[in-house]
């Protein structure tokens, strides 16, 4: 598999409010976790309860070492916890990326 691996998790939580918070906790100790890049933790804006994170991992292998890692983690068991239902766990690699050119000013 390409390098990086993206991890997209979309979920429903139990109380938005107590989700957020414990997420945010989530995301403070995973920073340290071998192969950690960045997490983008998204809510919908359209259904109250549903929420996506986005994680770059170094490469595959690193992603399912922390997926396994998270289940006994104290850390996550308050964003577990909130969890009403996963709707999708998935590994992506890069095809191609588009970003917009800034002219120098």
């Amino acid at each position: 598999m390409k390098e990086p691996c993206l991890e997209l998790v979309v979920f429903k939580v139990k109380d938005t409010a107590n989700a957020r918070l414990a997420r945010r906790a989530a995301q403070d100790t995973v920073r340290n976790y071998e192969g950690f890049i960045s997490w983008t933790a998204y809510e919908s804006v359209e259904d109250e309860g549903l929420f996506a994170d986005m994680v770059l991992w170094q490469n595959l292998e690193c992603a399912k070492k922390a997926s396994e890692k998270v289940m006994k983690d104290p850390a996550f068991a308050a964003i577990l916890a909130e969890i009403d239902g996963v709707l999708t766990i998935s590994h992506y690699a890069a095809d191609r990326v588009v970003e917009v050119q800034v002219a120098a000013a």
